[in-house]
């Protein structure tokens, strides 16, 4: 009964409105709304601006009018595998990133938290690998659909869809990732 109120006292506000009125309240709304907003045009990863705990690095989708949205991710590993999989745009197969004890993954730890890897490979031994690294890229997926209604060229894509390599849609097809030139430069010889 309260909606039926609700919506009546809606309607009779609209019919009481103006053109002009029902296009002002009309953009105002459209403005907020997130299926309406731009298209991310690139992702990057920068130094955080702040004095950040958690991590040295934000992961920022950037639209077309140069609006930033920080990518917020709710633990440590999911950022992790996201950025490694920034910094291999053609992809890479799971079993490439567990070569000479995860050491990749461990250097780019060390870069990203400023803390010794050991954390790391104890979750990964706790579990199996293939357990941490599926549940891990779903929680980077997830912190992706929260920053972007564009998430799926965002996100890391299902490995079933692109020969079981791991990679980032936009990121493969040639969309703009800048990566701070002092975690790229740490990471270049990985």
């Amino acid at each position: 009964m309260a909606k039926q109120t609700e919506k009546t006292g809606i309607n009779q506000r609209i019919d009481s409105m103006s053109v002009e009125e029902m296009k002002l309240r009309l953009a105002e709304y459209m403005s907020t709304d997130p299926h309406l907003a731009p298209r991310p045009v690139s992702i990057e990863v920068r130094v955080s601006d702040i004095n950040n705990t958690k991590c040295r690095y934000d992961v920022l989708l950037i639209d077309s009018e140069g609006k930033e949205k920080v990518i917020m991710f709710h633990d440590r590993y999911s950022r992790l595998i996201y950025i490694y999989t920034l910094i291999h745009p053609e992809g890479y197969q799971r079993r490439v990133s567990t070569a000479n004890d995860y050491k990749a993954f461990r250097v780019l730890y060390t870069l990203l938290y400023q803390k010794d890897s050991e954390a790391l490979i104890k979750t990964i031994d706790s579990t199996n690998f293939e357990h941490f690294f599926s549940h891990y890229v779903a929680q980077s997926r997830n912190a992706v659909r929260k920053a972007t209604t564009h998430a799926s060229d965002f996100a890391i894509d299902r490995p079933q869809s692109h020969e079981g390599k791991v990679l980032i849609p936009f990121v493969a097809q040639g969309g703009n990732v800048v990566i701070d030139t002092t975690l790229r430069n740490q990471m270049a010889n990985l």
